[in-house]
């Protein structure tokens, strides 16, 4: 129920707060998938706001690091090949994939150019291109602010709360297109930029 609020808020600014392992990060990821493709799932079809459909969309995402959250976590995540299962138990069905307790990545195989993941992920610009025109660009909380700057974005998403300089750049990024800026962390223990800004 708490994905389906996000899915389907029109706010331009969303916090989604939530413990270690709570599905806040993929909950954003497949918001993006959504805005980048204009593809929507069956579930959300009859409800979802018609005025976030306006592929092809430049997106980025900031995280905490590129090599121990953006290769081993944030990728899969988006690789229509990639299964991502719960492995939580030894039941026959639980994590195994086509279970219920897992999706395959969220970007699908059709819109990727020639079809593969390799052809439309640029390691050297950490850049993924669809051939709907879309594009999607990572960056890490330990990159110098003035990366930030320049350029407009139509969706800014930070996983885990991002430093105030970083947040103000990249939520400037998305005012001249009318963009939204989504944050999936857990409840700081001191104040940040995103969870004032929730407030």
């Amino acid at each position: 129920e708490t994905a389906r609020r996000i899915h389907l808020s029109t706010a331009k600014e969303i916090v989604c707060s939530g413990g270690n392992r709570s599905s806040k990060t993929d909950s954003l990821l497949a918001e993006a998938a959504i805005q980048l493709t204009n593809i929507v799932p069956h579930s959300l079809a009859k409800d979802y706001p018609k005025e976030k459909l306006r592929a092809p969309i430049r997106a980025r995402v900031t995280c905490a690091s590129l090599t121990n959250t953006l290769t081993p976590v944030i990728l899969p995540k988006l690789q229509w090949h990639q299964w991502n299962g719960r492995e939580c138990c030894r039941q026959d069905s639980c994590g195994t994939p086509g279970s219920p307790h897992g999706h395959w990545g969220w970007i699908p195989r059709h819109l990727l150019v020639g079809g593969d993941w390799t052809k439309s992920w640029s390691e050297k610009n950490r850049t993924l291109t669809l051939i709907n025109g879309s594009v999607m660009t990572f960056y890490s909380y330990d990159q110098e602010v003035t990366d930030f700057s320049g350029g407009s974005i139509h969706l800014s998403l930070h996983d885990e709360g991002p430093p105030h300089a970083i947040y103000r750049e990249n939520k400037m990024r998305t005012l001249d297109v009318g963009g939204r800026l989504y944050t999936a962390m857990t409840p700081p223990d001191e104040e940040s930029a995103a969870w004032d800004a929730a407030w």
